[in-house]
């Protein structure tokens, strides 16, 4: 996003890895359930990394970058009346659909004896337990006021748990499916927008959010983002943001 005094470059650079996957027969069932507080404790411990200070870090400076567009983005919506496809972003977005998906994936997975599923399902679950905390915890330290007049507007809940999915299933299964996966977050924060539920902000850092919980649960499971300091063309400062895809995760 182009403003006077930043560049922010987003690159997607589809990489082959030759890198070496673990197989499923070394793929352990994280017990989401009965492990919940060691599972916890695990993924708080991988969250201060330089690649999710990357991750938020951007999404601040987006969220700063766009803030001037909230009022006229909230306005237009009001302008445009309802919106038939805002209620498919609600109920997909919502925490109970994306957390009904993660329980099902491992469900799955057990049921058939897949370990692949049993690991995606597990991540995923954890994925939304953690975004969870992250989410409520920013909504009542912020408590921002939606355009509607409603409280605890800032991050969108809808985002950050749909961005959560996406980002576990592309570390998982790569951009492939990742990118699918991407495109429907969007969506639900798009809807978000349309049905003026959320300023444009609340969207931007909580897409960035969910994004760094879906890496923190699978932190090794594919290669950083990296973060490079750069130059615009007229020589002001900007920010160089390299994902660098991991490798599809190994089937049956």
């Amino acid at each position: 996003m182009l403003t006077a005094s930043w560049v922010l470059a987003l690159s997607l650079t589809v990489q082959a890895s030759t890198a070496a996957v673990r197989p499923n027969s070394e793929w352990s069932d994280d017990r989401p359930f009965t492990h919940i507080l060691q599972n916890l404790g695990t993924d708080f411990k991988n969250v201060p990394t330089s690649t999710n200070a990357a991750i938020i870090g951007v999404g601040a400076l987006g969220a700063i970058a766009v803030h001037r567009y909230d009022v006229p983005l909230s306005n237009w919506a009001k302008a445009q009346g309802s919106s038939s496809y805002t209620e498919i972003g609600y109920v997909t977005g919502n925490g109970f659909t994306q957390a009904g998906l993660a329980i099902g994936t491992y469900a799955i997975g057990k049921l058939a004896h897949d370990d692949e599923a049993i690991h995606i399902g597990s991540d995923l679950i954890r994925g939304q337990l953690l975004n969870g905390i992250f989410t409520e915890s920013v909504k009542l330290a912020v408590n921002r006021t939606r355009p509607t007049g409603s409280p605890y507007s800032f991050p969108s809940g809808h985002t950050t748990a749909a961005f959560t999915t996406a980002a576990v299933l592309q570390a998982h299964l790569g951009w492939g499916v990742g990118g699918a996966a991407y495109a429907a977050a969007g969506f639900v924060g798009w809807s978000r927008l349309r049905g003026d539920q959320h300023w444009l902000t609340d969207v931007v850092f909580g897409s960035a959010m969910g994004i760094m919980a879906g890496h923190t649960v699978t932190f090794g499971h594919h290669l950083p983002v990296r973060v490079m300091p750069s130059r615009t063309p007229r020589g002001g400062p900007a920010v160089l943001v390299q994902w660098a895809p991991g490798p599809a995760a190994v089937r049956r």
